[in-house]
């Protein structure tokens, strides 16, 4: 157990040790259930591979033309 600060934005430092033990990286969601008033426990929210992914190679289909106008060519070039 270690103790941490709460500053007066009641923003709280996570200790570096606790950060790694724990795989916390920046952006990285955390829930905090309250358990009583002197007590609660803090959830991580692992990333979603899935919606970390969205969006990426967006500027290739750009290049060519969009993604329905490629598949579109590409229907036709099994056609051939």
């Amino acid at each position: 157990m270690m103790n941490t600060t709460v500053s007066t934005k009641y923003q709280i430092v996570i200790p570096k040790r606790i950060r790694q033990k724990l795989e916390i990286a920046p952006g990285m969601k955390l829930h905090i259930e309250v358990i009583d008033k002197e007590s609660a426990v803090l959830h991580i929210k692992k990333i979603d591979v899935v919606k970390s992914l969205r969006g990426l190679g967006k500027e290739v289909w750009k290049s060519l033309g969009g993604a329905d106008t490629y598949i579109k060519q590409e229907r036709k070039a099994w056609d051939k």
